[in-house]
């Protein structure tokens, strides 16, 4: 057998974590699927509960005639809905798979294309600065990246003055040469009554409740935040109508959206995460549902971005929680990894199984989040990147930069 220990399916934000482990990770997708040179089967076992799945190779014996491979599923709570996909050959299950969850939808041309991302670009110079130094290498891309720092103080929907006096004119600069921008727009909410993103929403009462029936309240990067309740309909079109031209200020039809830290991550939760026995809306436990949060939120983003303009085109999302069916939202990448050739190796099996699980928009972060690569490793993790169907490079706050031209020659020319 692979592995002594069974599969955990259970949404998690992982620092720095460990290749070829059964453990859980940012995204789930509880599918199984049988192959043989003559029949190809599936699974769909449609629970958003932590899952364990536990695969035993099994020998003939007494009393199984044959070899085989079983599987054993435990999910700890939750609705159990199972589909079989009987095939009979591959084309057939996934066929049958799309017609349960939704094929992956033709992305907007510029996401096929490359993104130039760290955390953080320091200010509207920088980002134009970085945006001149591609063109002038001619480095073709499409789209630039703000994380968590253009933001005044971790309040999502708001931009830092100093660093981003004008965001519309910088928008307006790049769009100038085909550019977009995308921001990131995390779930927690910074606690704050005089952030008026969090006092609508306090005051509509749209937070995921603690089980004694007050606010769940926890820290991430703002502090004290709290967490909108996705499955809520109120909070989830509340969401949505955030990101109007006219709610999200400093915001054009140029700029897209990344929904990280959406598994939900809690610094001082069990695993990081939220309690389970937080309350959603319904009644449902978050034990319940938890590996279809991330999924949820990041709709509510996607549509909220649809409905921004009229007509309505079709919005650019990155998520890095994921379940069955968020390919129908937008993207997804194999988060956190480091600069070493091993995660370089491991991205592509990453991104395959998630294309075999009908996830198809997906990426790794070229070069490694974590950590210096250096020029060989970079140059490469590009060569190799450009096959991904979601292409983008990014780095912790930490890094040394690594915009391709600072390689110099070879590397340049090679990228």
């Amino acid at each position: 057998d692979a592995y002594d220990q069974p599969y955990r399916l259970y949404n998690l934000d992982v620092f720095e974590y460990e290749l070829d482990n059964p453990m859980a990770l940012y995204g789930s997708v509880p599918l199984m699927l049988a192959h043989s040179a003559d029949a190809t089967a599936g699974v769909l076992w449609l629970n958003a509960a932590e899952t364990w799945v536990d695969v035993e190779h099994v020998r003939s014996g007494l009393f199984r005639r044959s070899a085989g491979v079983d599987t054993h599923w435990i999910s700890e709570a939750g609705v159990l809905d199972v589909f079989v996909l009987p095939g009979p050959h591959a084309r057939d299950v996934f066929a049958q798979y799309a017609e349960l969850v939704t094929p992956t939808p033709l992305p907007r041309e510029f996401a096929l294309g490359y993104h130039q991302c760290r955390w953080n670009y320091l200010d509207a110079a920088d980002v134009l600065g970085v945006s001149a130094g591609l063109h002038t290498h001619e480095i073709p891309y499409d789209v630039i990246w703000l994380d968590i720092e253009h933001t005044d103080g971790k309040r999502y929907f708001t931009w830092d003055a100093a660093k981003f006096p004008d965001p519309i004119a910088m928008q307006h600069t790049l769009a100038q040469d085909g550019h977009r921008l995308v921001t990131v727009v995390d779930p927690h909410v910074k606690h704050d009554p005089a952030y008026a993103v969090w006092s609508d929403a306090n005051a509509r009462g749209l937070f995921v409740k603690a089980r004694d029936g007050t606010d769940f309240q926890g820290w991430c990067w703002p502090g004290d935040s709290n967490w909108l309740d996705c499955f809520n309909p109120n909070a989830t079109a509340w969401l949505g109508e955030q990101y109007a031209l006219d709610r999200y200020n400093g915001s054009t039809t140029s700029l897209f959206v990344w929904n990280d830290m959406n598994e939900p991550s809690v610094f001082n939760g069990p695993e990081i995460t939220m309690d389970k026995d937080a309350v959603h809306h319904g009644g449902w436990e978050h034990r319940q549902v938890h590996n279809v949060n991330g999924m949820l939120y990041h709709k509510a983003t996607s549509d909220g971005l649809r409905a921004r303009e009229t007509p309505a085109l079709r919005p650019f999302v990155l998520s890095r929680a994921y379940f069955a069916g968020s390919q129908r939202y937008g993207a997804i990448w194999t988060g956190d990894n480091t600069a070493t050739w091993e995660h370089l190796r491991a991205s592509v099996p990453m991104v395959l199984s998630n294309n075999v699980a009908g996830i198809h928009f997906v990426g790794a972060d070229v070069g490694g989040f974590f950590g210096n690569p250096d020029s060989q490793l970079l140059t490469r993790w590009y060569q190799l990147g450009i096959w991904y169907p979601f292409f983008r490079a990014h780095a912790h706050i930490d890094t040394k930069r690594r915009e391709p031209w600072l390689l110099g020659e070879p590397y340049l020319t090679h990228i």
